[in-house]
């Protein structure tokens, strides 16, 4: 299997127990999507480590908590933090609308509204809500990808139409209240 030809799913963040368990930070948003995991690819960089047989999956608060049948130690578990566990592009799953993969659309351009290009899109940062890091000439703009700033994803021109840009890349001065200064 090419590394090319495998979509992340999640990323090993370390050991648990001592029978080969790893803990697995989860990368999809629809969770019941791990539970239909059989054979997984581990992939570190571009290298495809092993092919595995899931043996056991359950949850543990955000993270999974994976046994594969090919790893049965602590310290093998272990040696595994960072490592991406993925699965076949060709089970990836269809994603409902306005829904996308982090992986196809990095590299999208960030397009304002007036066509104006704001950057190439490097990152998502994941959290609450995610952020879109845009860079162009050394800057960044870091953008939430909520309906209120982002707008119409084009796959087929690979861009992403930023709402309001100007609010999102200036700067905000706070003057010092007047009643604060010590002159």
């Amino acid at each position: 299997m090419n590394p090319e030809d495998l979509r992340t799913v999640g990323v090993i963040v370390g050991a648990h127990g001592l029978q080969g368990t790893f803990k697995l930070e989860p990368l999809s948003d629809f969770p019941e999507r791990f539970e239909a995991l059989r054979t997984v690819y581990l992939l570190r960089g571009e290298t495809v480590l092993a092919q595995c047989t899931v043996k056991n999956l359950r949850w543990a608060n955000a993270l999974l908590l994976l046994t594969l049948r090919e790893i049965r130690t602590r310290d093998e578990a272990d040696q595994l933090r960072g490592v991406e566990v993925c699965v076949p592009d060709t089970e990836t799953w269809t994603l409902p609308e306005d829904v996308y993969y982090t992986t196809d659309i990095i590299g999208y351009m960030g397009v304002a509204e007036d066509g104006t290009v704001l950057g190439t899109l490097k990152d998502i940062q994941a959290g609450a809500q995610d952020i879109l890091q845009f860079e162009k000439d050394g800057d960044e703009l870091l953008v939430p990808f909520v309906k209120e700033w982002v707008g119409t994803v084009n796959t087929e021109k690979r861009t992403i139409e930023i709402l309001n840009w100007r609010q999102l890349a200036s700067s905000e001065v706070i003057e010092p209240s007047p009643e604060t200064d010590d002159d």
